[in-house]
C-alpha cells in the first residue's frame, strides 16, 4: 500500500494559536513557522521583559521544561517576578483573572477581559504583593489536576474556582461564559 494517498494536514502555528483562542494582535508572540514554535514574552508589573515561554505544539509533554524538546519551556529571570498577559491589564480595571497557563488566560483575554498566567501552580510569596499592588478583585481559575496541585494557586485570589475540565484552555465556550457571568 502506498502512503502517498495519505495526506497529513498540519495547521500553521499561527492558526493553531488562533484555534486556542490566542489574540495574536494583542499578545504578539514570536512565531517561527519553519520550526513550528511560538515564543511568548513574560513581563514584570513595570513592563520590563523578564523571561519567556516557548511553545512547541508538536513536542512530547514528557520532556517537561526542556529548552529544545519540551512542549513548553519557561525561562524567568532569577529573582524577578514575571507573568504572561500584563498587556491586558487596561481592559477591565475592576477585576483580574489569574490562571496557571497561557492558553487558560487567553480564553479570557480573547473576550476582552484582563487575565494573566502565573506559569506556575505555586508562585512565590511575593506574587501576592504584586497582585495586591494592582488594587483589583483577583479571581483565580485553577486547573482541575488529578493530584490537586491547582489548589496551591487558589490562595492568591479573593475568590477561586476550579474548572470542570482539566483546565480553562480545554473548557467549552459555554463554561467560559458561565465563569464570566459569575464574576463580572
Amino acid at each position: 500500500m502506498s502512503w502517498s494517498c495519505y495526506k497529513i494536514v498540519m495547521t500553521t502555528i499561527k492558526q493553531h494559536l488562533l484555534d486556542r483562542h490566542l489574540n495574536i494582535s494583542l499578545h504578539r508572540p514570536f512565531i517561527d513557522e519553519e520550526e513550528r514554535v511560538a515564543t511568548f514574552l513574560l513581563y514584570t508589573i513595570t513592563g520590563k521583559i523578564a523571561g519567556y515561554q516557548i511553545y512547541r505544539p508538536d513536542s512530547d509533554k514528557k520532556k517537561k521544561n526542556h529548552p529544545r524538546e519540551g512542549r513548553y519551556y519557561t525561562y524567568k529571570t532569577p529573582g524577578i517576578l514575571s507573568v504572561w498577559g500584563t498587556e491586558t491589564l487596561h481592559l477591565t480595571p475592576e477585576i483580574l483573572f489569574v490562571t496557571e497557563g497561557v492558553f487558560d488566560a487567553a480564553r479570557l483575554t480573547s473576550l476582552g477581559y484582563s487575565a494573566i498566567a502565573s506559569l506556575s501552580n505555586a508562585p512565590p510569596p511575593e506574587f501576592q504583593n504584586w497582585l495586591d499592588f494592582l488594587n483589583r478583585k483577583i479571581v483565580v481559575i485553577c486547573d482541575n489536576d488529578e493530584n490537586g496541585s491547582g489548589r496551591k494557586l487558589a490562595k492568591f485570589g479573593h475568590e477561586a474556582i476550579f474548572t470542570e475540565d482539566k483546565d480553562l484552555g480545554d473548557s467549552s465556550e459555554e463554561y467560559v461564559k458561565w465563569i464570566l457571568n459569575r464574576f463580572v
